[in-house]
């Protein structure tokens, strides 16, 4: 029994640094959206309506890019719908209703797996936001 102990008590270390070992893209995500987190319209921290509209079309170009894979591009997803919904009033009126539109199709897009569909969606934000600037 005490031999039973001792192996399991020098397994332990193991354990522990094998738990310590974060998976790569992982880390990527979290990279990407604590830098994103960083920009003004996110965690209370409020954007005037250039500030918004200038982000947006930031993640709108990301999502619109063939540079993200499924996972980065959810994130991008989330944080510009997060964007457009909580700042949403500085958006112009008429590109509102779009603006959702484009959101929603996007989100269906990548649940479907489908990354030309939300570069498209994308890239009709993009469109959206560049002829309001």
């Amino acid at each position: 029994m005490i031999r039973n102990v001792k192996y399991s008590i020098l397994g332990l270390p193991l354990v522990f640094a094998l738990s310590a070992c974060g998976s790569p893209q992982a880390q990527q995500e979290e990279q990407t959206e604590a830098s994103t987190l960083d920009q003004p319209g996110f965690e209370d921290r409020s954007a005037t309506s250039s500030e918004a509209q200038s982000e947006a079309l930031t993640l709108a170009q990301r999502l619109a890019s063939d540079n993200l894979d499924r996972a980065q591009a959810a994130v991008a997803l989330e944080d510009l719908d997060r964007l457009i919904n909580d700042n949403i009033v500085e958006f112009p009126e008429d590109m509102r209703a779009g603006l959702t539109e484009d959101v929603q199709s996007a989100r269906s897009a990548l649940e479907s797996d489908d990354m030309g569909g939300v570069q498209d969606a994308a890239s009709s934000i993009q469109n959206r936001l560049s002829t309001a600037s």
